[in-house]
């Protein structure tokens, strides 16, 4: 498996979060492309075969904070240590930022019960365990 930045043509991109069932990219594929467009670090995964096994993308200033925006792994390459991968690279090449920060699924979600424990074991924090509140809106 190699890891490294790229662009990822649109077609790939799609049925990568199609596979995993992100909808919410794949029925605006024109959004989908300008988000990995405007991404500060867009890092795929690939068999030797140059198959796209999985992709992580960050918004960032480059300095104090990187919001790791997307991580996802076809469901036939998790638990390989593909998404593991693409998160330590992000931790290396954003580790002189101040804040590594990311949103997933809430604790009381089906997919929480997965992504939670991952994100853990690589040592990220719910944000009320670092002293920080985390608030949204959604327009």
């Amino acid at each position: 498996m190699r890891v490294t930045a790229a662009d990822v043509p649109l077609a790939e991109a799609l049925a990568l979060y199609e596979a995993v069932g992100w909808t919410a990219y794949t029925r605006e594929p024109d959004r989908l492309a300008r988000s990995l467009a405007g991404s500060h670090l867009v890092l795929t995964a690939r068999d030797d075969d140059g198959t796209l096994l999985g992709l992580a993308r960050t918004i960032s200033d480059g300095e104090s904070i990187c919001y790791l925006q997307d991580i996802l792994v076809r469901p036939d390459a998790q638990r390989r240590g593909v998404g593991r991968s693409l998160v330590q690279e992000i931790q290396r090449r954003y580790s002189h930022c101040m804040f590594v920060a990311l949103s997933t699924d809430a604790e009381d979600t089906p997919d929480a019960g997965k992504s939670h424990p991952f994100y853990r074991s690589l040592g990220f924090r719910p944000h009320g365990a670092l002293g920080l509140a985390a608030f949204g809106y959604r327009p």
